[in-house]
């Protein structure tokens, strides 16, 4: 086997302008940042703060939490340090993300003292951008975390408030830390998730706003289609796609699913339920992972076959 060799690209060959090329890009393809931070992001691009206008503005679909992102297509500086902050306090997010070619250490150190001094529902990343490319291939994007909170001081200062469930936190983040190790080999798209310490795990599939999510829910488990843009109506039009290709879906699944509209909601979804359980059984966790790998597979097949074909038309 001949192997290529990586190098990397100069940024402006890739996004030549930072407003009219990289900001587009990013806002095009959320999941780019998203599975590094573990967002299902959707944003809307240079959103009005007083006289400023910031570059990304968005939403994590899983909570509904405010993200805001700052990018600079050059190593990061204080302007930009200030330009951020002016925007978080403009529009008070939970996310607060600065991009850039390099972060100096003296910035890394100033994210990481926010992180620290501020509580469980605002955190802050900084994010290195790079492209690279092997041998004559496309450019393709990379993304580097260097800097994100310290989650567990985090959840240790949120729980003292006695509304936050710190046990059990930490039994989700070890449950999915476990699983992510133990299936990353055959499914390398879980290598880049970092585990965290709530219910659920999304797995973008290649669509902005429809996530394939490994749940806990109040009964056991399941694993679900779920439509989550922020606007209802695409929610709708996707599912509806979607439910007209039912008989062949369930065919090939070889068992039927659960098409849930939500009514009242924004959000559908199509779900596979799995054994009753409780994050806290942890001598059936062994159980738990094979049902989620086996379920994910399943859909995965069922999302390159059927459901991404539905929703493009």
């Amino acid at each position: 086997m001949q192997l290529g060799k990586i190098q990397q690209v100069d940024l402006r060959e890739v996004w030549p302008n930072e407003a009219s090329s990289f900001t587009p890009w990013l806002e095009e393809n959320p999941e780019e940042l998203g599975e590094i931070l573990g967002l299902d992001l959707e944003f809307v691009r240079e959103k009005p703060v007083g006289k400023f206008s910031l570059d990304l503005f968005g939403t994590d679909l899983n909570t509904g939490r405010k993200v805001i992102v700052e990018n600079q297509l050059e190593t990061s500086n204080h302007n930009h340090l200030g330009q951020l902050l002016t925007y978080a306090g403009g529009v008070e997010p939970s996310v607060i993300v600065w991009l850039a070619k390099s972060i100096r250490q003296e910035h890394r150190a100033a994210l990481e003292w926010l992180n620290s001094v501020t509580d469980s529902e605002t955190v802050f990343f900084g994010v290195e951008v790079k492209a690279i490319r092997i041998g004559n291939s496309e450019p393709a994007p990379m993304l580097d975390l260097v800097v994100e909170p310290n989650s567990w001081v985090k959840e240790v200062r949120g729980s003292s408030g006695g509304n936050f469930d710190s046990e059990k936190s930490k039994a989700y983040g070890e449950f999915w830390r476990t699983m992510i190790d133990e299936v990353s080999t055959e499914l390398p798209e879980f290598a880049s998730r970092k585990p965290w310490n709530r219910g659920w795990l999304p797995i973008g599939q290649g669509v902005s706003g429809v996530r394939l999510t490994l749940v806990f829910y109040a009964q056991g488990l399941r694993t679900e289609f779920y439509f989550g843009s922020s606007q209802q109506e695409l929610n709708q039009s996707r599912f509806d796609a979607v439910f007209e290709r039912r008989d062949s879906i369930e065919a090939a699944a070889g068992t039927s699913l659960e098409w849930e509209a939500l009514e009242g909601r924004k959000a559908c979804r199509i779900a596979l339920y799995g054994p009753d359980g409780d994050i806290t059984e942890t001598d059936r966790w062994d159980e738990y992972r094979k049902w989620f790998t086996e379920s994910y597979k399943l859909f995965k097949e069922l999302n390159s076959q059927f459901v991404l074909p539905a929703i493009r038309g």
